[in-house]
């Protein structure tokens, strides 16, 4: 199953969450067309559970009925016959009204053929707690299929191909040595989770270039390990990773809500090659990261939430600091409700600046810009865009963080905040 769609990416939690569905619906009566899941279980299975899951689960669902995939039947006879078919991840799904259940459906034609005990394969839904990327996941997905089978290999195929099918991207990397990366990692680890065989790459050359490529499975003759969930968005290794260039858990915990960890990899790598190259230029290695991630400076595939920012072109070496835009974090745990209301509010805030900025003529614009000037030369990015690009999205960021700042020099009191709980409220 390979994403075709040209403005949506297959993320790691939609597989999860695709997987959940798709067991549920095969324990359902087959005249059933339109299936109803609690929310819980589908919570419990893909190991998603904060506090805003709700409305995170509302675009997940959202995005997967824009996701078209094609479909290869791959046969396992020494001619691989396949059937070829293209489709919508699902074909609708609803939120009901009690807040607890999603209703969901599958195209009918691919519904028949998903449900098909010939075809389909099953999944012990508490492995995929284990597999921290989607490569990963995917290639187990895959491979399993093939445990068992007389050839003891899978399907073979040009490597763009594999590159796609377990990206997520429409796009397969441009180059061979960014997808192994990938590979290896997802190779280890499913070679460290799964207990019933072992897989190795194997990869043929055409004019000296890498070309077919598939897996072969070696058999284990070993008990199977016990599998106690352990759900988490970003592995420890990854989470390692990132914290070592200044990111918060909170911060680490958004980003892998939205992007899958082999693009967070990416940018790790790209964001670290750049302050080996000129550190002093980087300020602030978090905020450059993070600039990293929504602009995919490294021009890896992007496997991410629709609603994301496509590629954009990196600052150059010369302003290399981050513009200090505001980042959205999913809200705090119960214990720290105080943290959370006060970046609800700081938002409403900022939101209400950039929409009085959005209102002036260019002219107004221009004026404020000039007002702030010697604030906005302190972020060298911002500035650099400023000169360059004139009101740009950063420039814009900046300004309002300014003005903001100007405005609210202190914490706003509790009756401010009460005032802010009481006016959301009646929205």
């Amino acid at each position: 199953m390979r994403n075709v769609s040209t403005s949506s990416d297959f993320t790691f939690l939609q597989r999860k969450l695709y997987n959940t569905l798709l067991q549920f619906a095969q324990q359902r009566p087959e005249a059933e067309s339109v299936h109803d899941i609690p929310i819980k279980k589908v919570e419990e299975h893909v190991g998603h559970t904060t506090t805003n899951s709700r409305d995170y689960l509302k675009k997940v669902l959202k995005s997967m009925t824009q996701v078209q995939v094609e479909f290869d039947y791959k046969g396992d006879a020494k001619g691989r016959k396949s059937e070829w078919g293209i489709a919508n991840l699902i074909a609708e799904a609803y939120i009901l009204d009690d807040n607890q259940t999603v209703r969901f459906s599958f195209p009918a034609e691919m519904k028949r053929r998903l449900l098909d005990p010939k075809i389909f394969n099953l999944i012990d839904l508490r492995m995929q707690y284990h597999f921290s990327s989607f490569s990963a996941l995917t290639l187990h997905e895959i491979v399993s299929r093939y445990f068992g089978s007389p050839h003891g290999e899978t399907y073979r195929s040009h490597w763009t191909e594999w590159s796609v099918s377990l990206s997520g991207s429409a796009t397969p990397h441009a180059e061979f040595r960014d997808f192994n990366k990938m590979l290896g990692r997802a190779i280890e680890q499913v070679n460290s989770i799964e207990s019933r065989f072992r897989i190795a790459a194997q990869v043929t050359k055409l004019n000296r270039k890498m070309d077919q490529l598939w897996f072969k499975l070696e058999t284990l003759k070993q008990p199977g390990l016990g599998l106690n969930p352990t759900p988490e968005l970003v592995s420890p290794s990854v989470a390692k990773r990132l914290k070592a260039l200044s990111l918060s858990g909170k911060d680490i915990e958004e980003l892998g809500m939205n992007f899958d960890e082999e693009y967070l990899l990416a940018q790790a790598d790209y964001t670290e090659g750049q302050i080996k190259k000129d550190g002093s230029k980087i300020a602030s290695p978090a905020a450059y990261l993070k600039a990293a991630v929504q602009n995919n400076y490294a021009n890896a595939p992007t496997n991410q939430n629709p609603s994301q920012p496509k590629k954009t072109t990196p600052p150059k070496a010369d302003a290399e600091k981050p513009a200090k835009t505001p980042s959205v974090t999913p809200p705090a745990a119960p214990g720290n409700q105080m943290a959370t209301l006060l970046e609800q509010w700081g938002s409403a805030q900022r939101d209400t600046i950039r929409s009085e900025f959005s209102a002036l003529d260019d002219e107004g614009k221009e004026a404020l810009v000039q007002r702030y000037e010697s604030e906005l030369r302190k972020d060298e990015v911002a500035f650099g865009f400023y000169k360059k690009k004139g009101l740009h999205t950063m420039v814009v960021n900046c300004i309002v963080q300014i003005i903001f700042a100007e405005r609210f020099p202190e914490s706003p009191s509790s009756d401010v905040l009460l005032d802010f709980v009481l006016s959301s409220s009646n929205v």
